[in-house]
């Protein structure tokens, strides 16, 4: 994208343009195939370096650039605490205008009462100045700490393509395990799930990916991934260890993508998710995929509590932590009506009632958890 716009920026054909917009130009950067396709280590990465680089191509070109992010309402679309999310930007990324996408049901949760829509704006406002007067101690990423994040989103995008994306079992275990066929007749969508008649990952849309691998709390695109790479970035040296808690304490960056992480394994429920996983009608299949995602869910919590200095998940981050504890007793019998509704549609039982309490088990669980979608 900075190549792309740099043509553009200086093409004598678009120059008038410009000049005739004051030189301000709006350019939306997109969060949500990038985490489906790559991950969520690549994808939060790369996004960051785009982002960066379109603020330097800007200011070469002269250019006023405004960047509209398109998040989702979960981690997995770039979704996350939004004052964390501007506080994370690249150093001289933030100009004082910012343009992001609320999902609907965000919308609802953040807006619909007159006191949350007010606390959420001062967060949004208390963030802006806040990364407008950077603190001292907050520090460009130095070569060290680039080369190290490039090592770790390759050893990331790599294990998540081999596991995931190329990994034909997963789409199976997802149309199974998951209420993703059903979110088609939930009219909740302004798309449909797939972008064309094919069966691969390609074709299918980010949001029913997330929300397939939300509803029965594997969490999959929060946290996939990022527990390979970073313990084998921390095996490779010892120096390492050292570099990473740097990363933790300098670069609000790292820090944010971590938090996002740890929410995500906050969140998920391997318990209850292997309920869902019982509907896997392989059992071969079945076990060999939730076996792995186990595996990488557990190696990913050890290397966020190393990082963190916790010993449990959100130890740090009480508020939250009751929220999701205050939540769970009432999402977790929708879970467990829902996995009966589907092992009955799965059997053959198909009528207005069925699907009626189905779709109401799906809403429940989306508000719920949040960051659904």
């Amino acid at each position: 994208c900075p190549s792309v716009c740099r043509n553009l920026w200086t093409s004598s054909d678009y120059a008038r343009l410009l000049d005739s917009w004051g030189r301000q130009q709006e350019v939306m950067l997109g969060y949500s195939d990038s985490n489906k396709d790559g991950g969520m280590l690549t994808s939060t990465w790369e996004i960051f370096k785009a982002h960066r680089a379109l603020h330097r191509v800007a200011a070469e070109c002269n250019v006023k650039l405004t960047l509209f992010h398109g998040r989702g309402g979960t981690v997995g679309r770039g979704g996350g605490p939004t004052h964390h999310a501007i506080i994370a930007q690249p150093q001289g990324a933030f100009t004082g205008q910012i343009k992001l996408t609320e999902q609907g049901e965000v919308m609802n949760w953040k807006y619909s009462d007159r006191v949350l829509a007010e606390r959420n704006l001062e967060l949004m406002i208390a963030a802006s100045v806040e990364a407008l007067s950077r603190p001292a101690d907050v520090k460009e990423l130095d070569p060290e700490s680039e080369a190290a994040l490039d090592a770790m989103s390759e050893d990331a995008f790599e294990f998540y393509r081999e596991k995931i994306a190329e990994n034909e079992e997963i789409l199976t275990y997802l149309e199974e395990a998951t209420p993703i066929k059903e979110l088609e007749h939930m009219r909740i969508g302004s798309r449909p799930t797939r972008r064309s008649g094919g069966r691969g990952l390609g074709d299918l849309r980010a949001i029913p990916w997330v929300f397939g691998w939300m509803q029965s709390r594997h969490v999959l695109p929060a946290w996939f991934g990022v527990g390979f790479a970073l313990e084998r970035f921390s095996g490779k040296s010892s120096n390492n260890a050292e570099l990473l808690e740097k990363l933790m304490n300098q670069f609000p960056f790292f820090s944010e993508l971590i938090a996002n992480v740890e929410m995500g394994l906050a969140k998920a429920d391997l318990s209850i998710a292997r309920l869902y996983a019982g509907l896997v009608s392989e059992e071969g299949l079945r076990e060999r995929v939730f076996g792995m995602l186990v595996e990488e869910y557990e190696r990913t919590k050890v290397v966020v509590l190393r990082l963190t200095g916790q010993k449990t998940l959100l130890e740090k981050n009480p508020v939250l932590a009751r929220s999701i504890r205050l939540r769970n007793p009432y999402v977790d019998p929708l879970s467990l009506i829902q996995v009966e509704l589907l092992r009955r549609k799965r059997g053959g039982e198909d009528n207005d009632d069925l699907n009626y309490a189905l779709a109401a088990t799906i809403n429940g669980i989306a508000a719920g958890l949040r960051n659904t979608g």
